[in-house]
């Protein structure tokens, strides 16, 4: 069971030292170093810390976990969402995947359709939709970001514009309730920007980690996407932000 005062307790510890050690942690609570580990887990998931060697460190807003991190949280939400957001997908579309832990577990339902013309700036997302399926799949060019596999930068940007989606599923950093959505780099943003302006219907794929987490870019207002998927039911504020700005909203 978490323990909430105690999770509490080790935000406040790591806001005042920047960075803590298990093992300090186990001994001023008394519990074992894998009680405070599994602390440290949960707190991770919710993008409160980071874990390193020994203990754990506050997040940065200009610093995104690791993919092969990333990929270790929340993945029965990201493959809920995943699901429910295949819901927008015929035979035949012209798709945009942009790179992610949620747009790869999406990549895993394509899998299952037929003549999708597939663009993607994910060289994960590209060998997976290529190795198992027959959908035809068009790589960005780009310079390599090797934390992600992913390709950025100017020549991504003028290759998307070449064309126009059906759907556009763009994964996101951060979704604040006055500020909108956020990203950690300026470069997926300008992507992201890019792509609502490129396609029919552009949708957010976001986990409820994501909620109220802001980080370094303000990338779109809520009223410039057409669509938010995410796993369960929003809370009442931004179920009504969304309402507003005439967001569609699924959730399993």
């Amino acid at each position: 069971m978490l323990n909430q005062p105690r999770l509490d307790e080790i935000m406040r510890l790591l806001s005042q030292q920047q960075r803590v050690k298990s093992i300090d942690l186990a001994n001023s609570f008394g519990v074992s170093e894998e009680t405070i580990r599994r602390d440290f887990k949960f707190l991770e998931g919710l993008g409160k810390l980071r874990r390193v060697h020994g203990g754990a460190i506050l997040p940065r807003l200009n610093e995104e976990q690791p993919l092969q991190v990333r990929n270790r949280i929340k993945t029965q939400a990201k493959v809920a969402l995943a699901a429910c957001a295949t819901q927008l997908v015929q035979d035949g579309m012209a798709v945009f995947l942009d790179t992610g832990t949620t747009t790869l577990a999406l990549a895993q339902r394509l899998t299952e359709f037929s003549k999708l013309r597939v663009v993607t700036n994910s060289l994960d997302i590209a060998q997976l939709i290529a190795h198992h399926s027959d959908n035809d799949v068009v790589v960005t060019p780009g310079d390599l970001r090797r934390n992600d596999n992913a390709l950025i930068g100017p020549h991504t940007l003028q290759f998307a514009r070449q064309f126009h989606y059906d759907i556009a599923f763009m994964g996101i950093g951060g979704i604040d309730l006055e500020l909108g959505l956020m990203d950690y780099e300026e470069s997926e943003a300008l992507l992201r920007r890019t792509l609502v302006r490129h396609c029919v219907r552009s949708v957010i794929l976001a986990d409820d980690g994501k909620f109220g987490h802001r980080t370094f870019v303000n990338t779109l207002p809520f009223s410039a996407i057409s669509t938010l998927v995410t796993n369960r039911a929003l809370s009442n504020d931004f179920a009504a932000r969304m309402e507003h700005d005439r967001v569609d909203v699924l959730h399993p």
